[in-house]
């Protein structure tokens, strides 16, 4: 063996005693990172897939069981999941026609605190507001307008309008309106109710 040679080799053992544990450490924590990334996506994916299939025994419950049970246990294994927010909205929409503003209340509250999407609690947070206000709670509703609703939304824009009128503030209401009207298409029917709405309220 020539000299170069071994030269070369006394070099390589010179980095691997100085850095060899370093890279050997590197290379399992890599390893570890891929291993771990893979476990949390797979674990993700069957938590959705389980999830799923609760929302789906909920819609058509198996005889013995409740659609009510099923609901809660939802939101107690997966609050996290969109179905658990899918389900607390269908929920409180039947409350509201059933005339149970107090348990709509309670469904979308728990969407408002535990939806990880910020466009679920911002429309549960709009209708929390009205189910409030037809409670006879317009201070409620009000501040229950929380920070995912878009300022510039007209259907925010209405409810303040609604909350002012029923908080006898007619000049606020009346501004409130116009704003809902100019961020709406000109013929659609919600704009023809909001302008009833301020119809209603007289000249200033």
């Amino acid at each position: 063996m020539s000299n170069v040679d071994d030269d070369q080799i006394e070099q390589l053992r010179r980095l691997w005693d100085r850095y060899g544990r370093l890279l050997a450490t590197v290379a399992v924590l890599a390893l570890l990172g891929v291993s771990g990334r893979y476990f949390y996506e797979g674990r993700q994916q069957r938590q959705a897939a389980a999830a799923a299939a609760l929302y789906a025994a909920w819609q058509q419950p198996p005889a013995g069981q409740s659609a009510d049970a099923l609901a809660a246990q939802l939101r107690t294994e997966y609050p996290r999941s969109s179905y658990a927010s899918f389900a607390a909205f269908a929920q409180a929409r039947q409350a509201v026609e059933a005339g149970k503003l107090a348990d709509a209340e309670q469904h979308l509250r728990w969407i408002v605190q535990n939806s990880p999407e910020a466009n679920d609690r911002a429309l549960a947070s709009l209708r929390l507001a009205r189910v409030l206000l037809d409670q006879g709670k317009p201070q409620e509703a009000l501040d229950a307008l929380g920070k995912d609703v878009p300022a510039s939304s007209p259907a925010l824009a209405e409810i303040r309008g609604d909350i002012a009128q029923a908080q006898k503030k007619p000049d606020e209401a009346r501004k409130a309106y116009q704003e809902a009207i100019a961020g709406l298409p000109p013929e659609s029917g919600q704009t023809a109710l909001i302008k009833l709405k301020l119809d209603a309220l007289g000249q200033p």
